[in-house]
């Protein structure tokens, strides 16, 4: 008798475990109602004495590609060859004049890359790990590895088992050109990627951009513009956008060519550790 009482116990006890895990990895999020753009395009329009004019400025302290286009094929050959793509230097702006060509205002669209490839990368190493010194967490994911590191955009981020709340530190001297921390939720699937508050730093050295990813609410202790140094609190870890469990998910990025405009960026070694040698589940310390 006492040996099904402790087996019903044992049973008992085990699907309240199980129940209790899948309650915590399903969402009951709806995806939020509106974006938050990670970066606000300046553009001003004018037409005077049969010429129009457009400006754009980069509003952020990293260099930007700006690609025009429009569906009058005459206009769209004027800025294929002569304007697009732009490639803006941080904080500057340029005008853009077609003459001759009609009242264009609203007619043009421009789409946005992060960063200039001609730029070349000058370091494969961060001398720091993106917490604190003397705080150590658990490799969740690591460099090309399924679930989500295996696409030209994450093949070579780290995930840090960190919890909501826990301070995020810069790995590299640099200017905030994004910081997103509007969103609470999270969920599954692609739909969910683009609703992660994240901050996003640009490395005018090393032409690297560093993101810290899945970041709590009103978790960014930064603005954009501001510029941080190695070691500096930037963030709270939280548990926003595609993911099912709160952790850091840090990534290094060069500018591309490619769709997105941004790759992830193989590192040689980040802190005190070779890249190649890291294991899924590895405690690693913040050291000196």
């Amino acid at each position: 008798m006492n040996k099904i009482k402790t087996k019903k116990v044992l049973l008992f006890s085990g699907v309240t475990i199980l129940l209790f895990i899948a309650f915590n990895s399903c969402s009951f999020h709806s995806l939020p109602k509106e974006k938050v753009q990670a970066i606000n395009i300046e553009i001003k329009e004018s037409y005077v004495n049969n010429e129009y004019q457009l400006s754009i400025k980069n509003p952020v302290a990293c260099p930007n590609r700006f690609f025009l286009s429009c569906l009058d094929d005459d206009v769209n050959k004027i800025l294929t060859a002569s304007y697009s793509p732009l490639i803006l230097a941080p904080l500057t702006d340029t005008v853009i004049s077609i003459k001759n060509k009609g009242d264009l205002k609203g007619k043009i669209a421009i789409s946005f890359k992060w960063g200039d490839p001609s730029l070349p990368i000058q370091s494969n190493q961060l001398k720091r790990l993106p917490f604190p010194y003397g705080k150590s967490y658990s490799l969740l994911q690591g460099n090309n590895s399924n679930p989500t590191h295996n696409s030209n955009s994450s093949r070579y981020a780290f995930d840090f088992t960190m919890r909501i709340g826990d301070t995020i530190t810069s790995t590299q001297n640099g200017f905030v050109v994004t910081a997103i921390d509007a969103y609470d939720g999270w969920g599954y699937g692609d739909k969910w990627k683009s609703y992660g508050n994240q901050v996003m730093l640009y490395d005018p050295t090393s032409h690297l951009f560093t993101m810290y990813g899945h970041l709590k609410q009103d978790g960014s202790l930064v603005e954009v513009g501001d510029y941080v140094t190695i070691g500096q609190a930037i963030a709270l870890s939280g548990k926003t956008g595609q993911t099912s469990e709160e952790h850091l998910h840090f990534n290094v990025l060069q500018a591309d060519s490619g769709k997105s405009g941004l790759k992830s960026y193989p590192l040689d070694s980040i802190g005190n550790y070779k890249v190649k040698e890291l294991k899924r589940s590895q405690i690693m310390q913040s050291l000196p």
